[in-house]
């Protein structure tokens, strides 16, 4: 596909629309009173009965009442721009375009209208029409509250249509340290970081294709694509060019254990684990994974020298503690394994799963008022995780800043 998208093409941004209101009526209240004395009877009543629908948000009304007006004053730029608003509030930015483009041929100053043209553009996929007007109203932006971050968000969307993946993210960055606790820029920053990192990860192939950089970074591309074959491949070949590379071995391994789906089958993914904490002794991460193979081929009783590896290695290592724990219930070593569950939930109070087990932990203890209160946490997170999960199906993001939830036990 080419660099210019098509509005057909990507979901609906209800998000940014919603955004876009608070400066829309800010201008548009800015434009109300534009010379009204030029106008005749008929041309006020039908003014009036625009500005009514426009402010009750009847946006299709009042279009179609500005239209008349604009094939009546064709030479008016605040009419224009007043159904530029309209359809842009009704979701037809191919529609208020034009009336935009109208408005800002006849009076040029019109700051707000530029900026609401290259949301249009951007928004109909024409990113390099759109670029100017959007890099214009973030840098200089008119003096209506909220205009600076909604031109940020859609010139982050309009550089990753450009593959312009480095501005994007330096706009990001910047959007976040204005807005730090804004849900809607957290959600667009972690996917503009996620397209920035794969296309950084293409770049370093295109420029130097057959270093140890640009196979580890094609592997890393292939495995966020979850193509774990060719993850592997490219982090083998990495290897040939040196074989030391820290950590080079966990990442063959995490590939190779995601290819075999099956844990109790993942023999090379194990030999690779093993490979890099020969290499590396402090890597807590290939311990768990090695013990977590383990257990699943032969036990816990095997596995708990890796598991407790990792555990020691990094104490807060929620994932460790989870697994060594749920180990030494098996084995039925319930107070030791109950220390282990109540550190992960120290370290992640989120994860619904940590508190599943340790209710289980409990129940073994015959501590039933922990237990239920365990329990009580458990089904609060999983509650929470389903109301996440329908508000991202809906495109309602809601907080990333916290910890993410954990999959049901």
């Amino acid at each position: 596909m080419s660099q210019e998208g098509r509005s057909s093409d990507r979901p609906d941004r209800p998000g940014l629309l919603r955004g876009a209101r608070g400066f829309a009526f800010s201008a548009a209240l800015a434009l109300a009173a534009f010379g009204q004395e030029t106008l005749d009877e008929p041309q006020s009543r039908l003014f009036r009965a625009s500005e009514a629908a426009f402010a009750e948000g009847r946006y299709a009304d009042a279009a179609a009442g500005y239209a008349d007006l604009a094939a009546a004053l064709p030479n008016t730029a605040e009419v224009h721009a007043k159904l530029g608003l309209s359809r842009f509030l009704d979701r037809k930015c191919d529609r208020s375009a034009p009336a935009f483009q109208r408005a800002l041929e006849l009076r040029p100053d019109l700051k707000a209208a530029r900026v609401l043209l290259a949301i249009c553009l951007s928004e109909l996929g024409r990113y390099r029409e759109a670029l100017p007007g959007l890099e214009e109203g973030y840098a200089d932006p008119p003096d209506y509250e909220g205009v600076r971050r909604l031109a940020g968000l859609e010139l982050v969307r309009t550089y990753l249509g450009l593959r312009r993946h480095a501005e994007a993210a330096k706009v990001t960055a910047e959007l976040q340290i204005a807005h730090p606790d804004d849900p809607e820029i957290l959600f667009h920053a972690n996917r503009t970081y996620r397209e920035a990192a794969v296309q950084a990860a293409f770049d370093i192939a295109r420029v130097a294709p057959d270093s140890v950089w640009g196979h580890q970074a094609m592997g890393e591309a292939y495995e966020s694509r979850q193509f774990h074959d060719l993850a592997a491949m490219e982090y083998r070949k990495a290897l040939e060019k040196e074989p030391d590379r820290p950590g080079l071995r966990y990442r063959l391994g995490e590939a190779l254990l995601a290819a075999a789906a099956d844990p109790g089958k993942a023999t090379d993914a194990l030999e690779q684990f093993k490979l890099e904490l020969a290499a590396n002794p402090s890597h807590a991460s290939a311990a768990l994974r090695a013990g977590q193979i383990v257990q699943a081929r032969s036990g816990p009783e095997d596995a708990l020298q890796f598991l407790e590896r990792a555990a020691r290695l990094r104490p807060a290592f929620a994932s460790a503690r989870l697994a060594l724990g749920k180990a030494l219930l098996v084995l039925g070593r319930v107070a030791e394994a109950t220390g282990h569950l109540e550190a992960a939930a120290e370290a992640n109070p989120a994860d619904a799963g940590i508190r599943y087990q340790l209710a289980q932990a409990y129940r073994e203890a015959g501590d039933r008022e922990a237990q239920r209160r365990e329990l009580a946490e458990y089904r609060r997170l999983q509650s929470e995780r389903r109301e996440l999960d329908q508000r991202i199906l809906l495109g309602q993001p809601g907080d990333p800043a916290g910890e993410p939830l954990a999959e049901s036990p």
